[in-house]
């Protein structure tokens, strides 16, 4: 079969380099500061590289890794940035060597105190060029999604705040054009403090958004309006927004619906922590991956490559959400797990060929075998069923990993993942099998 060799670095990191950049030129940023980082190599081998059916390919990758996390904390300022840049050398030249990146960065700037303050965010990720296909070296794209802005504060009485919040955000993918925008965002909040524990809060939010390619039919306004309440217990925390959104398309009609959005954290007890989000309202692509970019420096994540296949297709239409996952966390002596079940449903309101109903679930422990080396284990299973092509797929993985430290500042890695996917559509169902060596320097 023919390979796809396109290189896929990523971008040269603008807007990353921007944050790092504001976070320099802000005061008093040599105390209070803690950075950590490793260096590493590894070595992968896969059965399969181009995921496919029949005509399956072995790979062997050599990829020198640097991680790095950054902290500040001040009376004016606290920054937190993490990142993951690594090489990949295609021993057997399936595919172009490549650099791949992953950033996430937060910038929270006090200019003047119950007055002014700035905040900054952005976020690298690797996400499908198409989700249909599967989640190959030759089927990824950088993403980069770059929010700043200040806020403005007025205090009416001791328990009342109002506040207004301007926000710009640019996102640009490497690879699918359309996507690329800049979105212009003014906030309008009032909120009280109604106890000790929890605050009532009115916010009027107006966006307007701008594509670069196809402004004529997709750029959009889009007005919210909602309640939120808060509260913070001994045990609960809660977060509920409730309200309306009405967007007004450039190239079509105005559409508006309900938004609610909730959030609950409850501790159970000193080592089990429970948590549920439920999400029904209007998101697009960037709006998603704000909420759902982790921390790219986890150490428990594979040296190489993702657990699952990103699901979020990048395009620029608006899509109906609903999203409801739960999550249950131990923290024990030695052991370690998690559970995260999850259903989702997206209707587009342009193009409904990716209308799609996901549902499925992550199960991860970690276990200390003894001082220093560490055993982990992961299972995840999604289920995608596209409503406008007529399509399932159903993907399975399975993961297993033995760490262990060797001395202060160096160690070592190994990992297995078997990857699985059976899909309704012909040509698209595949069987890999990684294995990974991993040797790393940490400061």
């Amino acid at each position: 079969m023919a390979t796809d060799k396109r290189k896929y670095a990523p971008q040269s990191f603008p807007r990353s380099a921007l944050c790092i950049a504001l976070l320099i030129a802000m005061p008093h940023v040599a105390y209070a500061a803690r950075l950590d980082y490793e260096l590493g190599a590894a070595v992968m081998h896969s059965d399969n590289i181009v995921l496919s059916e029949n005509d399956e390919i072995s790979e062997t990758v050599f990829s020198p890794r640097l991680r790095f996390d950054f902290e500040h904390s001040s009376s004016t300022l606290q920054s937190t940035f993490r990142g993951d840049v690594q090489y990949l050398d295609y021993l057997d030249d399936v595919y172009q060597d490549d650099t791949r990146g992953e950033f996430v960065g937060a910038l929270d700037w006090t200019i003047s105190p119950d007055r002014v303050s700035f905040m900054a965010r952005d976020s690298l990720s690797r996400q499908s060029v198409s989700t249909l296909a599967a989640f190959t070296p030759g089927n990824q794209q950088q993403i980069n999604i770059f929010e700043a802005g200040p806020s403005f504060f007025a205090r009416f009485g001791q328990a009342t705040l109002g506040q207004i919040d301007l926000r710009y955000t640019n996102s640009y993918a490497e690879e699918t054009e359309t996507f690329n925008n800049d979105r212009y965002n003014i906030a309008a909040r009032l909120r009280r403090q109604t106890s000790s524990t929890s605050q009532v809060s009115l916010n009027l939010e107006a966006t307007q958004t701008e594509y670069d390619t196809i402004s004529e039919f997709y750029d959009y306004k889009r007005y919210d309006a909602y309640v939120n309440y808060s509260s913070q217990l001994a045990s609960l925390d809660l977060s509920v927004d409730a309200g309306y959104s009405r967007l007004q398309p450039k190239g079509g009609d105005d559409t508006s619906g309900t938004l609610f959005r909730g959030r609950a954290d409850w501790r159970v007890s000193p080592r089990s922590t429970f948590n549920a989000n439920l999400n029904y309202q209007f998101a697009d692509a960037t709006q998603d991956l704000i909420l759902r970019v982790g921390d790219p420096g986890d150490p428990g994540s594979p040296i190489i490559g993702d657990p699952d296949n990103p699901n979020l297709q990048i395009v620029p239409d608006t899509f109906k959400q609903k999203r409801f996952n739960l999550g249950y966390e131990f923290t024990g002596v030695r052991l370690n797990l998690q559970v995260q079940p999850y259903y989702e449903q997206l209707r587009y309101l342009r193009d409904d060929a990716f209308d799609q109903d996901n549902y499925g679930g992550l199960f991860s422990a970690r276990y200390e075998v003894r001082p220093q080396m560490f055993a982990t284990a992961l299972a995840a299973r999604q289920h995608r069923q596209f409503k406008g092509i007529d399509r399932e797929d159903r993907d399975t993985t399975l993961a297993l990993g033995l760490a262990t430290r060797m001395s202060r500042h160096w160690g070592a890695q190994l990992d297995y993942q078997y990857r699985k996917r059976d899909s309704s559509v012909g040509g698209q169902n595949y069987v890999e099998n990684v294995v990974v060596l991993s040797f790393t320097y940490f400061r």
